[in-house]
C-alpha cells in the first residue's frame, strides 16, 4: 500500500521529467531524428514516423498520469516506452556505440558539444520505470491534511531538481573524464 502523499509525488515527478523530456522533442524533431538514426537499430523507413509517435506517446502517457480514470493506461505507456528507451541504450552501450545522442535530455543537448551514452542512462531509464509503476501500487486509505500537500509539492520540487542535476553530470560525464584524464 503505497501513501498518496507519495503518490502524488511520483505522479508529479514523472509528469515533469517526461513532460520536459518530450518538448525539446516536438520543438526540434530533426535532432531526435539524428539520434534516433545513430541508435542504428531501427530500419530508416521507421525513424521518421517514430519521430512524431514517441513524443506524442510520452505526452500522453504523462497527462494521463494526472487523472485517476487514465492512470493505469499512462502508466503502462510510459513503463513500455522508458522499457524501449532503456534497452535501446543497453544494447548500443554494450556494443560500444557510446558517442551518441541518448535523444533523452534535450534541452541539455545545445550546452554540451560531446554527446556519450553510458550504463547512467540505462540505470536512469530504469529509474523511470520504477517511478512509473510506483503509480499503480494500490493506496493506503488515509485522509489528506494541507501538510501532506506541502510536504508533496517541496518532494516534488527536491525530485525534479535531484534528476536535473543528474542529467546535467550525465551530459557533462565526458567534459568531466577528460579533466580527469589530463
Amino acid at each position: 500500500m503505497l501513501d498518496p502523499a507519495i503518490l502524488m509525488v511520483c505522479i508529479a515527478t514523472l509528469a515533469i521529467v517526461t513532460l520536459a523530456s518530450a518538448a525539446p522533442k516536438w520543438r526540434h524533431p530533426e535532432r531526435f531524428r539524428s539520434s534516433l538514426t545513430a541508435f542504428a537499430l531501427l530500419p530508416s523507413f521507421a525513424v521518421s514516423p517514430l519521430v512524431r509517435l514517441l513524443p506524442l506517446l510520452e505526452t500522453a502517457g504523462a497527462l494521463a498520469l494526472l487523472f485517476p480514470a487514465t492512470r493505469g493506461p499512462g502508466a503502462a505507456v510510459l513503463i513500455a516506452l522508458f522499457s524501449v528507451f532503456a534497452l535501446a541504450l543497453a544494447i548500443n552501450v554494450a556494443r560500444g556505440h557510446t558517442d551518441i545522442d541518448c535523444g533523452c535530455a534535450g534541452f541539455l543537448a545545445a550546452a554540451t558539444d560531446t554527446a556519450r551514452i553510458g550504463w547512467w542512462h540505462v540505470v536512469r531509464a530504469a529509474l523511470l520505470i520504477a517511478l512509473a509503476a510506483g503509480t499503480l501500487v494500490p493506496l493506503a486509505e488515509r485522509a489528506l491534511v494541507w501538510f501532506d500537500y506541502v510536504s508533496a509539492g517541496a518532494c516534488t520540487l527536491v525530485a525534479v531538481a535531484a534528476w536535473f542535476t543528474l542529467d546535467v553530470l550525465l551530459a557533462n560525464l565526458p567534459k568531466l573524464d577528460s579533466l580527469r584524464n589530463s
